[in-house]
């Protein structure tokens, strides 16, 4: 997670100036921005609202565990992540993709398909571990985004990979935490399939 954060950082100063803007969007708008905190060398903090369209699309993913390619974010209609539903996407997704090299011995010795979906099932218990305790966090909404931002400066070091916010009524999944940055994109952008995604609960450490 290190490695990644460190890499988004890189992504957000190699385009600094380019689609950022510290006028938060308005409410009809939020769907289509990406926001990022950052804490400065003082030790003060700033915050900016960048275009989607402008963002690196690996952005909207969360990795599935160490080694694991990026999954999206499933919801459900009752406003919640569907824990159950990504990691049966975390399953199919790695047993579609080729052992990688000195992996063989998974699928030797007659165990087939059977040895690979035992191994990324293992690759994905991780993940589900944490959806599942994210989900058990107390939800937390926020009706204007000053207030929602006021309280992410305020509480950054809490903040969980995977934990959801809703912004004036708008679901932001929190894509990348620590390092110094943290980055919500809107989780239109992370669910899986078309279509609106319906309102859901964030959840944060105490």
């Amino acid at each position: 997670m290190k490695t990644l954060g460190l890499a988004l950082l890189g992504v957000l100063l190699s385009s600094c100036g380019a689609g950022r803007q510290k006028v938060a969007p308005g409410a009809e708008e939020l769907r289509s921005f990406v926001l990022f905190i950052q804490e400065q060398s003082d030790g003060t903090m700033a915050h900016s609202w960048r275009s989607a369209e402008e963002v690196e699309p690996s952005l909207y993913r969360l990795k599935p565990g160490a080694g694991g390619d990026g999954r999206r974010v499933v919801l459900t209609g009752a406003g919640s992540r569907d824990c159950d539903a990504e990691n049966l996407e975390c399953v199919r997704s790695c047993m579609q993709r080729p052992l990688a090299q000195g992996f063989g011995h998974i699928t030797s010795g007659n165990r087939g398909l059977g040895g690979k979906k035992a191994y990324c099932e293992g690759l994905c218990r991780q993940p589900y571990l944490d959806c599942a305790e994210l989900q058990e966090r107390k939800p937390r909404e926020f009706s204007t985004v000053d207030a929602a931002v006021d309280w992410l400066e305020r509480h950054r070091r809490s903040i969980l990979v995977g934990s959801v916010f809703v912004i004036a009524g708008v679901a932001f999944v929190v894509v990348s935490a620590g390092t110094g940055l943290v980055i919500l994109a809107p989780a239109a952008l992370l669910a899986s399939g078309a279509g609106e995604a319906a309102p859901v609960v964030m959840g944060a450490a105490p």
